[in-house]
């Protein structure tokens, strides 16, 4: 939990970069309460589903033991013979409940936070030791709750085992005077159940500190305006920077511009503030192309590099504007203007001398 977050006067919920880099120095919401009430679910499972294999390999272990000869000499590669064959029942017991048990708590991390490798949690940090900075997070929310917790933890607990026992309390008084074997089964049938009890108690408190852990961690990473407005301009760049590029962009893509307008068969002008270049053969085109426009600046250099290459330069206001505010670089012209432009493309080709072909 990211306890050295202080939300102030933060309102703005955090960015993506801001998750990133606290996900980054391992403060994220988790749930310790929850984790151990996984573990104790999971310790329970383990006493259910592998506790009478364990019974009985101790069983067997005390049995052995008791029933072995006397040794009259002893030495270190005896003993360890003799010891693994009594030890080695009861790992083998033991090893799918501790299976269990691990796989469970690294379950329920993943599921938590992921997998984080991080070594700043280690790292030192000398406010973590100052006095004052204690003493606040004594006096915290997260510290509030967490005592709360702890004490509904206690109580919770505490009426499980009490309404366990006294359930249980004339049944066990009934079977006081059974055989020795069958009492320790009966026994260990009610610890299994309670330790259920107990288990989905613990979960239950432990999803409702979770929540709370969540909603906590996400008030602690809000950001202030400023802080928002700060790392969007870093993400962007600098404002300078950015308009820069932005001026270099357009005179890389005015450039080229001029340079699709050399390749045209007539220009359209306003006069003087739009440029409309097109491009039309018959033999590969469905309708002419818009094939570079411009206004102010890259207009008089569109025609300027037109009248360089003696390319005829029409003016006709109303079709410049339309075809300037209709028509994108490198589409066809649309039917409605098709017509206009066909007639000026006419008119250019019998300048020319060369064959015009309406579609």
């Amino acid at each position: 939990m990211a306890d050295e977050f202080d939300s102030g006067d933060k309102t703005e919920l955090p960015t993506e970069r801001r998750r990133e880099e606290i996900r980054e120095r391992g403060n994220v919401a988790r749930s310790v309460d929850l984790n151990v009430a996984v573990s104790v679910l999971a310790a329970a499972s383990a006493l259910y589903f592998f506790g009478g294999d364990t019974a009985l390999a101790l069983v067997d272990i005390l049995r052995k033991s008791l029933s072995a000869p006397a040794w009259t000499d002893i030495d270190v590669p005896r003993l360890a013979r003799e010891s693994w064959a009594l030890a080695r029942p009861l790992a083998v017991a033991l090893l799918p409940g501790l299976a269990l048990l691990v796989a469970s708590a690294v379950a329920i991390n993943a599921a938590q936070v992921g997998f984080i490798v991080t070594s700043e949690p280690l790292a030192p940090n000398f406010a973590r030791i100052n006095p004052f900075s204690g003493a606040m997070r004594l006096l915290s929310l997260q510290s509030t709750v967490r005592l709360a917790g702890s004490l509904l933890k206690l109580l919770v607990l505490c009426a499980i085992v009490a309404g366990f026992v006294t359930a249980r309390f004339p049944e066990f008084l009934s079977t006081i005077d059974s055989d020795t074997a069958a009492l320790c089964r009966q026994i260990g049938g009610w610890l299994v159940s309670m330790a259920f009890q107990l288990a989905l108690g613990l979960v239950a408190l432990a999803v409702l500190d979770y929540g709370f852990q969540l909603w906590k961690f996400e008030q602690d990473i809000k950001m202030t305006k400023q802080e928002v407005r700060d790392e969007l301009r870093h993400m962007e760049g600098d404002p300078h920077i950015r308009q820069r590029r932005r001026e270099a962009h357009r005179k890389l893509v005015g450039a080229r511009q001029v340079q699709q307008a050399k390749n045209a068969d007539v220009i359209v002008t306003n006069p003087t503030h739009l440029a409309v270049a097109i491009k039309y053969d018959a033999a590969k085109m469905d309708a002419p192309v818009v094939i570079a426009k411009g206004k102010g600046q890259l207009a008089e250099r569109i025609r300027r590099a037109a009248a360089a290459q003696g390319i005829p330069i029409v003016e006709k206001k109303s079709l410049a504007q339309a075809l300037y505010r209709a028509v994108k670089v490198g589409q066809a012209i649309p039917v409605e203007l098709y017509e206009g432009v066909a007639e000026i493309l006419a008119y250019v080709y019998r300048l020319s001398n060369k064959r015009f072909k309406a579609a």
